[in-house]
């Protein structure tokens, strides 16, 4: 047997279903883009290509989703409209909202959810606004779930969400002021009334380390600050002399519009 990766049908693969990928573009304004206007703005106005990483993390994420609902005997919910806002439920279970998601993070730690989950939520929050539902369910699938060291399985968590009804008139009144300063955003070509995205969909910032740190008074380099604080910390190395380590900051950009919308990081 010999098998090659043939990297030039790779390349064509890829870039055929670049140029087809969205070309069947949703119209109007969707719950999800009340979530990151600030976005759409820039999807509507300056439209570029998907890329090969975003659409196999859709299409992974809708092709299970799909599965799941069929083999559980429920259908995915039909799109609908509420003030001008069109909004596609995941399904309902007992008449109540129930919105289906996929990491490829572990499950968040007991306590944490509302942290962890927090986009989300806000996405189920407006479903429930709009549905004039208090309760919910929150089903997540983590495909790397740790059950040791070096050892990661799928897991599901299914979650009972309850939201009190000042929260569910918050949010109705939130979504239709966002809607509006979305479409006047549009109108006048000016994103800048608009709500920044939550920052870990915007990029990232990274301290790397261009100098390790260094003993004088030994002349040896150590590979991490714990490393020298650990020498200075022993007998051999009391009282040594230590040069810190040098950093630089660099930002890594994560939405492919993150030139364009300039948003603020710490």
């Amino acid at each position: 047997m010999k098998i090659e990766r043939n990297k030039s049908v790779e390349q064509w693969a890829i870039e055929e279903i670049q140029n087809n990928w969205g070309n069947e573009a949703r119209e109007g304004i969707h719950l999800t883009d009340l979530l990151t206007p600030r976005r759409k703005y820039w999807q509507v106005v300056k439209p570029l290509k998907a890329s090969i990483k975003e659409i196999s993390y859709w299409t992974s994420g809708s092709a299970i989703e799909a599965k799941i609902l069929a083999a559980m005997g429920y259908a995915k919910g039909e799109t609908k409209e509420w003030k001008g806002i069109k909004y596609s439920v995941d399904t309902f279970l007992g008449n109540i909202p129930a919105e289906i998601k996929t990491r490829r993070r572990a499950l968040a730690e007991e306590g944490k959810e509302e942290e962890i989950y927090e986009h989300y939520l806000k996405q189920l929050l407006g479903y429930c606004a709009i549905e004039n539902s208090t309760k919910a369910w929150l089903i997540v699938l983590s495909m790397l779930e740790y059950k040791d060291a070096t050892h990661t399985e799928p897991e599901w968590a299914f979650y009972d969400v309850s939201f009190d009804e000042n929260e569910l008139e918050d949010e109705r009144k939130r979504l239709i002021e966002t809607k509006l300063l979305l479409e006047d955003a549009l109108k006048n070509k000016n994103p800048d009334l608009l709500p920044y995205c939550p920052k870990w969909m915007c990029a990232r910032t990274l301290k790397i380390m261009t100098k390790k740190p260094y003993c004088i008074t030994c002349n040896k380099e150590f590979e991490t600050e714990w490393g020298a604080n650990k020498h200075i910390s022993s007998k051999t190395g009391a009282g040594h002399e230590i040069m810190p380590a040098e950093y630089e900051i660099k930002v890594e950009k994560i939405c492919k519009y993150y030139d364009d919308c300039k948003p603020v990081l710490d």
